[in-house]
């Protein structure tokens, strides 16, 4: 009974010895702290940037996709019933009327007569419809017109707007980025390649007003794009 109790402590000291001699796992690098942008870099990158509703305002002119464009069709189709249908006309006759004087001796070496007549009209007719008045039925066609420019008006703007936050958003990945001496990493390389591929976009969209709105802003010109 003494040896096999022996043998118990010995294999238990033996295992616990292997535990201890088993390499340890490498200590863990502490996790890096997220990157934190500076609120005063996000100013300077608005402040670089032009305004949002000027490119809007831009975009939809390119696109002639105006409100006030749309508003005036409408006005215009509900205007049109209140204006005459209008007609002109011209007429002329010629005319040629003979006739034989008998009763006077004084006509006795010229006893026919010849008479022309050249007559001109003029006509000029206007006519209202009354019910056109009171309700045109071109305004249908104008308000649903309107509609669809008002549709195509919002997803261009739409567009806009995801272009020109997503460019400010990568600018400021960019800038909280840490650029080894060798130089930028290939994300970065990527980021500054979709910077510029979405200010190429913006300024086909907005007939190149984000390049104009750009350098206004950066030499300290008043923003005031037609």
């Amino acid at each position: 009974a003494m040896t096999i109790s022996t043998c118990f402590v010995l294999l238990v000291l033996l295992a616990g010895e292997a535990a201890d001699s088993a390499p340890q796992p490498a200590p863990q690098p502490p996790a890096a702290s997220a990157r934190r942008v500076s609120p005063v870099l996000l100013r300077a990158l608005a402040a670089a940037d032009p305004p949002v509703d000027a490119l809007r305002a831009a975009a939809s002119a390119v696109a002639l996709t105006e409100p006030d464009r749309a508003r005036s069709l409408v006005i215009r189709a509900r205007l049109a019933g209140w204006l005459p249908e209008v007609r002109g006309r011209v007429d002329r006759r010629f005319a040629r009327a003979e006739s034989v004087d008998l009763g006077s001796s004084a006509a006795a070496l010229a006893p026919v007569g010849i008479d022309s007549d050249n007559d001109v009209r003029y006509e000029l007719r206007a006519t209202w419809d009354l019910s056109r008045l009171v309700f045109n039925p071109d305004e249908m066609g104008a308000q649903f017109q309107a509609l669809r420019t008002a549709d195509a008006r919002r997803e261009l703007e739409s567009l806009v707007i995801r272009l020109y936050f997503d460019r400010r958003r990568l600018k400021a990945e960019l800038s909280a980025a840490d650029v080894p001496s060798t130089g930028m990493p290939l994300s970065g390389v990527r980021m500054q390649l979709r910077i510029a591929e979405i200010e190429a976009e913006l300024d086909a969209l907005t007939g190149g007003a984000f390049t104009r709105l750009s350098r206004r802003r950066e030499t300290g010109v008043e923003l005031t794009d037609p």
